[in-house]
């Protein structure tokens, strides 16, 4: 099929060739600043490499008896802005599979409205959390289904950022007056898809720098940091067809939770030019854990840190990190990643599968918007039309929604 000229431009093209020229020269600078610091990285990632253990992911055929669920959720991209009312659409659901073969599958969906004058940055979050919910509401059914195991896409306790967001305020939404008891419902959900065992948080976009914790409190400086997030530290320690424990380089499994904040508490006291021991900074650093959870999820540091993490690489892909509650163990699992992943991405079948069916896509909601409005229209009580179609309106009338 002959692509247009307009598929063709690129987006470089489309800009005046002032500023085109103008990004070459950032671009070129830009490239000569990665070179050196990447040089710098890869030679302390030498020297780390040989201070880890990891261990070989044994191979069997024990995982095509294996029933796993797999759980995940979307929300729309952008909610729809229209002159009286902001509309956002979200979905959830599951496939079991027994072995390699799916043999169940289920979806649920949900929407949110606000008015137009309420906080935007609060329906964002809050519409994130509703979402949340559904997912571990699929997730606790699927339970009832006589599963092994459930994978579910994220960490448990990773919506922090938006339950801080919305306890304490007003939503009004779908049973919840106040964020705050959204929040306090999807902990206990949560919760119990923990300690259940029988559930792992499939991790894919690692943000935490556990190994820089690790490395600043065992040289009590932070001048030894890698400076990079765990997932690219472990690509390259972690080799092909290998997996690691966060457990075998720390005291006890759920001491990732303390790491993950150590090396910017450490740098914050040395800032201040307060000389404190790192024992000291290291009790500072739980206590900050334990007000952050209690703050944003609602939910005491030692229920919240009863998890342990793992990486596995099974495939040239960077490797993925998956969590479990701290008294289960992960090497059921372990066979199934390893011949049940997409060579694509390195992650489970499962995963990616369900990720790619519950999407909500890109211009939905304005569909899904447009559909409410066209029952209204029809609805013979509905007697001013004029009004109706002037409340659903276009917020900025120069651009159609995508």
């Amino acid at each position: 099929m002959k692509m247009t000229e307009q598929e063709e431009t690129t987006a470089w093209a489309k800009m005046p060739s002032q500023l085109q020229h103008e990004f070459m020269g950032d671009a070129g600078r830009e490239a000569e600043k990665v070179k050196k610091s990447l040089a710098q990285k890869l030679k302390k990632l030498e020297r780390l490499k040989k201070s880890f253990e990891t261990k070989k992911i044994p191979e069997n055929d024990n995982w095509k008896k294996l029933r796993v669920a797999a759980v995940d959720g979307s929300n729309s991209p952008s909610t729809s802005e229209r002159l009286g009312v902001r509309y956002g659409a979200f979905a959830a659901g599951f496939m079991i599979f027994e072995g390699n073969r799916i043999v169940d599958e289920g979806y649920r969906s949900g929407s949110y409205s606000q008015e137009q004058l309420s906080d935007r940055d609060i329906a964002r979050d809050t519409l994130s959390m509703l979402r949340t919910r559904l997912e571990r509401e699929v997730a606790l059914y699927c339970l009832q289904k006589n599963v092994d195991y459930i994978l579910i896409d994220g960490s448990f306790f990773g919506y922090g950022a938006e339950a801080l967001m919305i306890n304490g305020k007003d939503i009004g939404v779908q049973g919840y007056n106040n964020g705050s008891e959204l929040t306090l419902d999807i902990g206990n959900k949560t919760w119990e898809l923990l300690k259940s065992g029988k559930v792992a948080g499939i991790i894919k976009r690692t943000r935490t720098s556990v190994i820089d914790g690790w490395l600043t409190k065992m040289n009590g400086t932070a001048a030894e940091c890698l400076n990079m997030n765990d997932k690219y530290a472990m690509t390259y320690i972690l080799p092909l067809r290998h997996w690691f424990a966060f457990e075998w380089l720390l005291e006890e499994k759920s001491a990732h939770h303390y790491h993950a904040r150590f090396r910017n508490v450490f740098r914050l006291f040395m800032e201040k030019g307060r000389n404190l021991s790192t024992d000291v900074i290291w009790g500072r650093t739980k206590k900050n854990f334990e007000r952050n959870c209690i703050r944003n999820l609602l939910k005491t540091g030692a229920l919240v840190s009863q998890s342990a993490r793992y990486f596995v690489r099974c495939s040239a892909n960077p490797p993925f990190q998956f969590e479990m509650f701290e008294k289960a163990d992960p090497a059921p699992l372990l066979p199934y990643f390893l011949a049940f992943h997409n060579p694509a991405t390195g992650l489970p079948w499962p995963i990616d599968l369900i990720d790619a069916n519950v999407s909500v896509p890109q211009g939905f909601t304005k569909e899904f918007v447009d559909e409410v409005q066209a029952r209204l229209l029809h609805d013979p009580e509905m007697s001013d039309k004029l009004k109706l179609m002037e409340f659903f309106s276009y917020l900025n009338p120069q651009k159609e929604e995508e």
